[in-house]
C-alpha cells in the first residue's frame, strides 16, 4: 500500500512539471511572438492587434511573475509594447482597461505592480481617446493601490499618480492633496508591530508617497500649491523607514530637477517655508 501511494505521489507530481513546463513554454511563445508584432503597428493610427489584447493580456501579466526569470524580464519589456499599440476603437480600449483592472486583485504582487506601469503608458498613449469615465475608474484603481500591503507596488502607484496629474492638470492634483495629507495624519504607533502597526505605518507610507507623486508630476516647475506640500514631506524626514527614504528621494529628485531655475523658483516659498525646509532637511547651502 505504501508503494502504491508513493508511485501515485510521482505521478501527480510528474504530471504537475509537465502542465508547469506546458504553461511555461506557452508564456515564451505569447511573449515571443508579441515583442515580434507589436512594434510593427505601433506608428500606426490603430493595431490590427488591438482586438484581441484583452484576451491575451492577463496571460502577458501574469508572466511577469514566472519563476523563470527570464521569461518575468522579457514578459515585462512586452507589456511596454502592448500599451504602446494604438487602440483607438471605442470598444477595445475600454476592454483593455478592463482587463487590467481586473488584474489587481492577483495574490501576486509582481502582477499588481506590472499593471501600474501598464496603464501609465496605456494613458500616456491614448490620453486624447479614453472616456472620461475610464480615467476616474483608473484614477481609482492607482489610488487604492497606493495602500498595497507591499511596498513595491506602493511605489509604482506613486508614480503612475504622477502621470496621472500630468495627464489631467492641476486639478487632480488640488482634489487629491486632502486625501494624502490625510493619510500621512493617522496616528503612528511607538513601534510597528503587530497587523495594526503595519496598517498605521502603510497607511503613512501611502499618504507620503501621494504627496511626493504631486512632487513629482511638475519636474520643472513649481505651482503655487507645491511648497506647501514640500513642507510637509519635510516634516516626515525622522519617521522610519520606509516613509525617511521617500521623503529624502523626493527632495533629492526636486533639487535635481529644479536647482538650475533654483533662484526662480526660490520667489514661490514663503520665508518660513524655506527655513522649514532647510532646517528639516539640509545643510543650509541646499536651499540657498
Amino acid at each position: 500500500e505504501g508503494e502504491g501511494a508513493g508511485e501515485a505521489d510521482e505521478e501527480k507530481k510528474a504530471l504537475e512539471k509537465e502542465e508547469e513546463d506546458d504553461l511555461k513554454n506557452r508564456r515564451y511563445v505569447l511573449v515571443s511572438w508579441l515583442i515580434t508584432v507589436c512594434p510593427v503597428y505601433e506608428h500606426m493610427y490603430q493595431s490590427p492587434l488591438a482586438p484581441h489584447l484583452p484576451a491575451l493580456l492577463p496571460q502577458l501579466l501574469m508572466s511577469i511573475a514566472d519563476k523563470d526569470r527570464s521569461l518575468a524580464k522579457q514578459a515585462k519589456t512586452c507589456t511596454e509594447y502592448v500599451a504602446n499599440t494604438p487602440m483607438l476603437s471605442s470598444s477595445v480600449l475600454p476592454q483593455v482597461l478592463s482587463t487590467a483592472e481586473a488584474m489587481v486583485v492577483s495574490t501576486s504582487w509582481h502582477v499588481r505592480s506590472a499593471v501600474l506601469p501598464f496603464l501609465q503608458t496605456l494613458l500616456f498613449r491614448h490620453q486624447f481617446v479614453v472616456h472620461k469615465d475610464d480615467m476616474g475608474k483608473v484614477r481609482e484603481l492607482v489610488v487604492q493601490l497606493l495602500r498595497d500591503s507591499q511596498v513595491e507596488v506602493r511605489e509604482m502607484a506613486s508614480s503612475a499618480v504622477s502621470v496621472l496629474v500630468r495627464i489631467s492638470g492641476d486639478e487632480l492634483a488640488l482634489s487629491l492633496q486632502d486625501l494624502f495629507r490625510g493619510w500621512c495624519a493617522g496616528p503612528m504607533p511607538k513601534q510597528i508591530k503587530g497587523a495594526d502597526g503595519v496598517a498605521a505605518m502603510n497607511l503613512r507610507h501611502a499618504g507620503v508617497l501621494g504627496l511626493a507623486a504631486l512632487v513629482g508630476s511638475h519636474p520643472y516647475d513649481v505651482p503655487e500649491w507645491m511648497p506647501s506640500i514640500l513642507v510637509k514631506l519635510a516634516s516626515h524626514i525622522n519617521e522610519p523607514m520606509p516613509v525617511k527614504q521617500t521623503v529624502k528621494n523626493t527632495f533629492g529628485e526636486f533639487w535635481r530637477t529644479h536647482q538650475d531655475a533654483w533662484t526662480q523658483h526660490k520667489e514661490k516659498f514663503a520665508e518660513d517655508e524655506l527655513s522649514a525646509l532647510t532646517n528639516l532637511l539640509v545643510s543650509p547651502t541646499y536651499f540657498s
